[in-house]
């Protein structure tokens, strides 16, 4: 449990400030929390409770896990008279105003993020009267849980209202209100209450109270309403629409005479009150016998291992079956092929979750088409995009790491090595998108001035902002990586086609320096377009050393990584481009098209921290010098768990000076690299024998 506290902050600030979080009202609005399902669904919020995102919701749904997402619940009005005095423990925006402003009252936060069951917890004080409100997400289930435990330092009445804020809406989108009432409403003998939407029945919201102690649920009070034009600030400062109306159908009111805990469970995809309540008691069952989280060890893997556990979710996949998969970020990302194979390691491997590996390897393997694994899954969890020139090599990487970490050769033989082999043959012999293997040098060469095939892939209408058709560097050094790799498994299973992998990795290593090399800058081109070499400074180059399978010399090893030392490396991870040059953007913001331009165009990446530490140790033979330097590399990184969407770590951070977060305030790929970083500067990882 990570505990945020400073036991009374000034108050005097024009907004007020947290009376026990420290910063102004704007900072901690920056600051935001998110717990779990493994199903793709979610809660989120800021610190303080208020929304400031179209994304964040208390019941985030899942439709079609991990796809499909759905506002549910959006949030919760609070209110307690005490004595002779009304309090609400909300903080909504409303058009540049705050209210409620619960947050005066608030003295502690904190959060625990592992299984099976994630929670954030606030503490409020009123007078004498403290309030302990924990939400709560069950492992599995659309079900989140709001706890409130009451305490007071002397009996007398007190009563708690809560009312239910709705938007049932695809969180990419607003709800507003609308001439014909779109919920439909029961309620039963219990206080329990079921809505849903009349257009689309699979809407549905379920709410189960229960009190204990010395207290009394009174009634659900029938009221339906609208409250309009929410605000959330983040939508503004990127250039979308950011105002919301919420739907209520009324509001629960008890009455406590001393020490109680109240709580509610609301239930999503439910077809009937019955139904939500023997869903909630499968949960309830399942949360109480199950394991704990798999984190163990130093208290930053702690962090670390239960911050992986956000991202690991649950497939349904067309035959009906599931299977486990990788979520790429928080909280509009799916599954997605490079960033999940890049992940894999870190989340997976490293924290011990072979099974969890397996299923995911197993799942893009099984999606392969022509050679190509997806670039992902579509949104609405129908169909495959293939448009990725590097998920492919990126499997080929995953699965051999997976057999190393495993031994299982079972599944290597019968599922990852056909797999990996085809990806081979088919970039050989030529497949979609152009990719292909060049005759004359052995290289791939891939796209055309339409097509964003890399990891760079930020486009908008016919704008290619980093266009990298031909052959990208990093491209080469997965492609002979990947052949080196097939070369040595072929080998040990004493294939005959091992050979031939060896002889056009052969090739493709004599082609790389001699085509890459900027004898000038004392780097990598990044690119080889038809039109001519792309002498600009970027990170890919970083693959061409942390790959275990290096085309490089070491001497040139050396001077690459000492060029993006130089250039590149921030305290939060790499940047995507040198601010020595003319296209590079030190800010990451505005609207869509000027935050694409920036995407790529000098934005610091935290994931690429992890091989930058990998081609500093191997570059440096992996020296006790090395390791200390790396440690320190590391250590803003770690004390960003606690700074922007607390217990991980950020997508995205402006280049430029204080590098502020942006992007997805947990990505996947950032948190699997910290964590293959921390293990690669504990123990010396040898390079493989090519």
């Amino acid at each position: 449990m990570a505990t945020i506290s400073n036991g009374g902050a000034d108050r005097a600030c024009p907004q007020g400030c947290c009376a026990a979080l420290s910063g102004s009202f704007e900072q901690l609005l920056s600051r935001e929390w998110l717990i779990t399902n493994g199903l793709g669904g979610y809660a989120s919020s800021t610190v303080i409770g208020c929304p400031t995102r179209r994304y964040h919701g208390l019941l985030v749904s899942a439709r079609r896990p991990p796809v499909a997402r759905f506002v549910l619940l959006a949030g919760v009005l609070e209110r307690l008279h005490v004595d002779s005095r009304q309090v609400e423990l909300a903080n909504f925006e409303f058009n540049g105003k705050t209210h409620p402003r619960g947050y005066i009252y608030l003295k502690d936060f904190d959060y625990e993020l592992g299984q099976p069951r994630p929670y954030v917890q606030f503490v409020y004080q009123i007078d004498d009267v403290e309030v302990r409100k924990r939400v709560s997400m069950a492992h599995g289930h659309d079900l989140v849980t709001l706890e409130y435990d009451v305490a007071m330092d002397r009996p007398r009445i007190v009563e708690f209202d809560l009312l239910p804020l709705v938007a049932a809406r695809d969180f990419h989108s607003l709800r507003r209100k609308t001439a014909i009432d779109p919920f439909q409403t029961e309620t039963d003998s219990q206080c329990g209450l079921w809505l849903t939407d009349r257009l689309d029945p699979e809407l549905s919201l379920a709410a189960l109270p229960a009190v204990e102690g010395e207290a009394e649920l009174l009634q659900f009070e029938t009221a339906t309403d609208w409250w309009f034009n929410f605000r959330y600030r983040a939508e503004a400062e990127r250039g979308m629409d950011f105002g919301e109306d919420l739907f209520t159908p009324g509001w629960w009111r008890c009455r406590l005479r001393g020490a109680a805990r109240l709580s509610w469970s609301f239930v999503g995809g439910s077809t009937s009150l019955a139904d939500a309540r023997a869903r909630a008691g499968v949960a309830r069952a399942e949360q109480a016998s199950g394991s704990e989280s798999s984190a163990k060890g130093y208290l930053l893997l702690n962090e670390l291992y239960q911050a992986a556990d956000q991202f690991v979710v649950r497939r349904h996949l067309p035959t009906g079956r599931s299977s486990t998969t990788i979520l790429a970020g928080y909280h509009w990302f799916g599954d997605w092929g490079r960033d999940t194979c890049i992940a894999l390691p870190g989340l997976l491997l490293f924290t011990g979750r072979h099974e969890q590996a397996r299923q995911v390897l197993g799942t893009f393997a099984e999606a392969q088409s022509e050679g190509l694994i997806p670039n992902r899954f579509t949104d609405d969890g129908d169909g495959c995009d293939y448009n990725s020139v590097d998920a492919s090599l990126w499997f080929v990487h995953a699965a051999d790491a997976y057999l190393e970490a495993t031994g299982d050769r079972e599944t290597w033989d019968q599922v990852l090595l056909p797999a990996c082999v085809q990806v081979a043959d088919a970039y050989a012999a030529g497949t979609r998108y152009g990719i292909r293997v060049d005759g004359d040098d052995g290289l791939l060469t891939c796209g055309d001035p339409t097509t964003q095939l890399t990891w760079m892939d930020a486009k908008q209408g016919d704008i290619t902002f980093t266009p990298r058709y031909g052959k990208p560097v990093e491209i080469q050094a997965l492609w002979y990586h990947a052949l080196c790799i097939l070369a040595r498994r072929l080998h040990e299973a004493d294939l005959g086609t091992s050979a031939r992998c060896e002889q056009m990795a052969a090739k493709a290593r004599r082609s790389f320096t001699r085509a890459f090399w900027n004898a000038d800058a004392h780097c990598l081109y990044d690119c080889l377009r038809p039109e001519g070499t792309d002498p600009a400074i970027r990170p890919n180059q970083v693959f061409a050393v942390s790959l275990a399978d290096s085309p490089l010399p070491q001497s040139k090893q050396r001077q690459v990584v000492e060029c993006m030392r130089e250039h590149l490396l921030t305290p939060v991870g790499l940047r995507s481009l040198s601010p020595s040059d003319p296209a590079y953007h030190g800010r990451y913001a505005g609207d869509a098209y000027q935050r694409d331009a920036a995407y790529h165009q000098g934005t610091v990446w935290a994931w690429l921290m992890g091989p930058f530490i990998e081609a500093h140790l191997r570059a440096y033979g992996f020296s006790s010098q090395a390791r200390d330097q790396a440690r320190e590399w590391i250590r803003p990184l770690c004390e960003h768990l606690t700074q922007a969407g607390y217990g991980s770590i950020s997508e995205i951070f402006d280049g430029d000076p204080p590098h502020t977060p942006r992007g997805c305030i947990a990505q996947a790929w950032s948190v699997a690299e910290l964590i293959r970083a921390y293990h690669l500067i504990q123990a010396r990882i040898p390079s493989s024998a090519t």
